[in-house]
């Protein structure tokens, strides 16, 4: 007679990571079909190292209102920013919808801000 000692196996993170995948497409695809404002691009990032925590971007091309109106319709906060150079980051981030953390951004370059502010003067 022999005695077999098995260890507990680890769970496969590629099975967690796949559902998170699955979870954010899913919402993505919900996302898109409900908002009034079309993103440029958008990306799903489920990172190896947190396979339970997917993270979908939304991308508006030098788009800060498009950005706001996606917030408003989704209960997200806006926060703006003036980097280095002078280009404005808007970005709408809000808490964690079917587990997913959901980002909207844009990136204003200076040049178009003061351009637009010539326009308007």
């Amino acid at each position: 007679m022999s005695t077999q000692i098995t260890a507990p196996t680890e769970p496969d993170m590629g099975v967690f990571q796949r559902v998170s995948y699955m979870t954010a497409l899913s919402l993505a695809e919900t996302i898109v079909s409900e908002s009034t404002v079309m993103p440029t691009s958008f990306g799903i990032e489920v990172p190896k190292h947190a396979p339970t925590e997917p993270k979908i971007k939304l991308y508006f091309h030098r788009n800060p209102a498009a950005v706001r109106e996606f917030a408003d319709q989704r209960w997200m906060d806006v926060t703006t920013e003036t980097r280095d150079g002078g280009s404005v980051y808007t970005e709408a981030r809000g808490g964690l919808c079917r587990g997913v953390l959901v980002t909207a951004w844009t990136l204003m370059p200076a040049e178009s801000i003061v351009a637009a502010d010539e326009v308007a003067a």
